[in-house]
């Protein structure tokens, strides 16, 4: 296995599908694989995993790329949060306006810098596809697309998976988080395959919805690293770790 750390680009074409707080649960399932992992937050704009990990964090992505421009950096661990002895953080900014000087000419040295450092590279996104979000793709070994059962993201999905084919683009898998749905569910699997016109190569289940998870993350827990969460939630966790295996054994799917 080689030493170069994997990155695993979350992303999503829709908000609120969940991609944040799977980023989380596979930094901590990582890490109970025994893996370094770092989580890096390339939603400039809204810093969610600032917010969810609700530490005061000094230095973030805005002041690596401000150091970079101007020859400050010297090291990654100069601006990352160590959450656990085996997951780091480096946070997107608070402020918006940080966000918005972030030049997306600096995101893939940054990628390239830390693959030396880290085992498992977990990156959160924005929804929106602009120059930022290009770049993390291109940069990426996996993206992992995080689809709902909602009409809107199947067909956004749709568009830009049509976008990846048209480029020859393969290197993506697709996870179904049913866990943000606890209604009745609009399509089955099979609509939403043809919807999206491309396989479903993970799910997440129905039990995976917290009641407690604001509670959780307000404590700045990482869900998957709870007690019992392995019993608990125990087919999640397990699928979980398959896309970490395959993420670092690079099995993936060849598209038609």
């Amino acid at each position: 296995m080689s030493n170069i750390g994997k990155t695993l680009c979350i992303y999503s074409p829709k908000g609120g599908v969940g991609k944040s707080i799977l980023s989380l649960n596979l930094a901590g399932i990582a890490s109970k694989m025994n893996y370094k992992v770092l989580l890096l937050d390339f939603a400039v704009h809204t810093g969610v995993l600032n917010m969810i990990i609700n530490e005061e964090i000094k230095k973030t992505l805005y002041h690596l790329t401000d150091d970079m421009v101007n020859n400050r950096f010297k090291k990654i661990g100069d601006y990352v949060y160590k959450y656990t002895d085996s997951i780091d953080v480096l946070s997107a900014p608070k402020d918006p306006r940080q966000g918005n000087k972030i030049s997306s000419r600096y995101l893939s040295m940054i990628i390239e810098k830390v693959r030396n450092n880290y085992d498992v590279i977990i990156i959160d996104t924005g929804a929106k596809m602009d120059e930022i979000n290009i770049v993390t793709l291109d940069s990426s070994d996996l993206i992992l697309f995080v689809i709902d059962n909602d009409m809107y993201t199947l067909k956004n999905t749709r568009n830009i998976l049509n976008i990846f084919n048209d480029c020859n683009i393969t290197n993506y898998k697709v996870l179904l988080n049913n866990s943000i749905d606890f209604k009745t569910p609009y399509f089955s699997i099979m609509d939403m395959k043809k919807i999206i016109g491309a396989n479903i190569d993970y799910t997440l289940s129905k039990d995976l919805f917290m009641k407690d998870l604001t509670s959780y993350l307000y404590e700045c827990k990482i869900p998957s690293l709870l007690d019992g969460f392995d019993k608990k939630y125990k087919e999640d966790e397990s699928n979980m770790r398959i896309i970490i295996t395959d993420l670092k054994r690079g099995e993936v799917n060849e598209k038609n």
